[in-house]
């Protein structure tokens, strides 16, 4: 089959090049972090979701933008609401700290640091100079409640330029926003601007190769245009002067890679685990991607089948979604998994409780053990461990979960000791 793409009016978001090759066509869906207001229901407007690759560079990408002012100027994700997040911020940190000594002086900037959670990791390692940069002013306000200093606006070269300063910058981080940028050489140009001569670039993104491999198609969404490989990655870095030095593969977000970069001839080397995780690279192809895109499809009705099944033998049966990612709206929505299947999603995100799902319309509750299902179909599976743990008891109490990827699968008291995600 002929995946080519002929449409001439999409460039590669990287590279500017027209020869680009169909992935995984996801159909039309609306904006998956538009959680909506009861008088809104009904109304949400629906955006093409498209992966394709790049052939001159590798990219997988979006091949259809929706406004950032859309998606960024207010929105409900808030990092703050998994202790795993947390955790792994702070060993962020502590790590960042010593590799690079890192004084109180450093400047220590955060591109789309939402509520401050990652900043207020390195306050407590004991740095205090920092700066968060968030467009969505009422996430933002919950960083600077807390104390840390925040411009209310998106980062570019103009905000290096006329807010912060050349070279005035130790470590830049991004974590789980590098892949949303529409500005995305702007940006990448204001973090030369801005980086010191001995300045660190930290990276973290969600890895193409990880989503291929578990089958984590739902990380595909609006927001997300751009999925990387190192591969590509180092693709869209060299025109500017910047070099990969240190990377390596967490299990944070179902599967990312943390890569560390520099000015080109910086003074750091490259570190073993740069080198092995760059050979493991190499594998992920334009045919592992179209082999992901098959196995999509093969699965794509299991899961409906599923709950389908489980309503159709009592009509009784509660089944709840628990949590309201904006990635559950991916699988559902590609799925057909609606209100008539999934009767409630619980969330403890308060800006989402009271709003419903887009297009599948199931109303979002505050988690409570006072309103308890039978089942819950787990759609923050990326926090698995965490969230199953947390819900030991009422797990030995009978209440059940159902886990969508890799496999489907459902956890239950008899089970949970030798559940693997």
């Amino acid at each position: 089959m002929n995946n080519t793409i002929s449409n001439n009016n999409f460039s590669c978001r990287s590279c500017d090049s027209n020869d680009i090759t169909s992935i995984l066509d996801l159909g039309l869906h609306p904006w998956c972090n538009d959680f909506l207001l009861k008088e809104m229901v009904g109304k949400e407007e629906s955006y093409p979701l498209h992966l394709v690759h790049c052939e001159k560079c590798k990219l997988l990408q979006l091949n259809f933008t929706v406004p950032k002012e859309t998606m960024f100027e207010d929105h409900t994700y808030v990092s703050s609401t998994t202790n795993t997040l947390k955790k792994h911020f702070y060993e962020l940190a502590e790590e960042n700290k010593n590799q690079f000594n890192l004084s109180d002086n450093d400047l220590i900037v955060d591109i789309g640091g939402n509520d401050g959670t990652q900043l207020l990791q390195y306050i407590k390692a004991g740095m205090d100079n920092v700066l968060n940069v968030e467009s969505a002013s009422k996430i933002a306000q919950l960083g600077i409640d807390d104390g840390v200093t925040t411009l209310v606006e998106f980062f570019n070269e103009e905000t290096v330029k006329t807010r912060i300063g050349d070279g005035s910058i130790k470590l830049i981080n991004a974590s789980g926003v590098f892949f949303h940028l529409e500005e995305l050489h702007s940006v990448i140009k204001g973090i030369k601007r801005g980086l010191a001569e001995d300045g660190v670039f930290v990276v973290q993104f969600m890895y193409a190769g990880t989503m291929i491999e578990k089958l984590n198609f739902d990380t595909i969404y609006h927001e997300h245009l751009c999925y990387y490989t190192l591969n590509s990655l180092t693709n869209l870095l060299s025109p500017y002067n910047l070099q990969i030095f240190d990377a390596y593969y967490s299990d944070i977000h179902s599967g990312s890679i943390i890569a560390k970069i520099q000015h080109k001839g910086g003074m750091y080397g490259k570190t073993d685990r740069y080198v092995d995780t760059l050979k493991n690279d190499e594998k992920y192809t334009k045919e592992e991607f179209l082999n992901f895109s098959n196995s999509v499809g093969a699965t794509r009705f299991k899961l409906k089948d599923l709950l389908t099944n489980l309503k159709s033998k009592d009509s009784s049966i509660k089944i709840y979604a628990y949590g309201a990612p904006a990635k559950g709206n991916t699988l559902l929505n590609y799925f057909n998994i609606d209100n008539t299947l999934i009767d409630k999603c619980v969330e403890v995100n308060d800006l989402k409780i009271g709003r419903y799902l887009p297009k599948s319309h199931i109303p979002i509750i505050k988690e409570s053990i006072d309103d308890l299902p039978d089942y819950y179909l787990l759609l923050s599976h990326n926090f698995a461990t965490e969230i199953l743990e947390r819900n030991r008891d009422l797990i030995n109490k009978g209440i059940k979960f159902i886990i969508p990827f890799p496999t489907v699968q459902i956890v239950d008291k008899n089970n949970i000791n030798n559940f693997k995600f």
